[in-house]
């Protein structure tokens, strides 16, 4: 299950993020990230191969920072894992990096206003 999960986030963000920028390659990797436990800075410079201060200073240029492209594909991610009947609200809190349900109840609300078991039931009719 781990591995499909994965593979539809690295799909989704793929066919969604088709930009040549450097916002655009981290936004392909951070789906694969947050599937390991892993969406911090450091673990994304590894990834790109850069230093902290050169991924900082050219997401800076394309008026960006880490936080914000992490919260941009974390919002796209949530409604995509809520569609997928077969994942619990924790589930899908752990595959976007979160430490426990609540700190992703809040994030969700502040991205759509509105609760994820909310949207799942309103929008989702799961």
């Amino acid at each position: 299950m781990y591995y499909q999960l994965t593979n539809q986030a690295k799909k989704y963000l793929l066919s969604l993020y088709k930009q040549d920028n450097l916002a655009g390659e981290l936004k392909r990797n951070l789906g694969e990230l947050m599937a390991c436990g892993e969406a911090n800075t450091d673990a994304a410079c590894r990834v790109l191969k850069l230093s902290r201060r050169t991924l900082q200073r050219r997401l800076k240029e394309e008026k960006t920072s880490f936080q914000k492209v992490l919260q941009e594909v974390r919002a796209v991610l949530a409604v995509n894992y809520l569609s997928d009947d077969r994942l619990q609200s924790l589930e899908i809190a752990m595959l976007l990096g979160y430490s426990n349900i609540s700190t992703f109840t809040t994030a969700f609300k502040s991205w759509y206003d509105i609760p994820p078991a909310e949207y799942r039931q309103k929008f989702l009719s799961i």
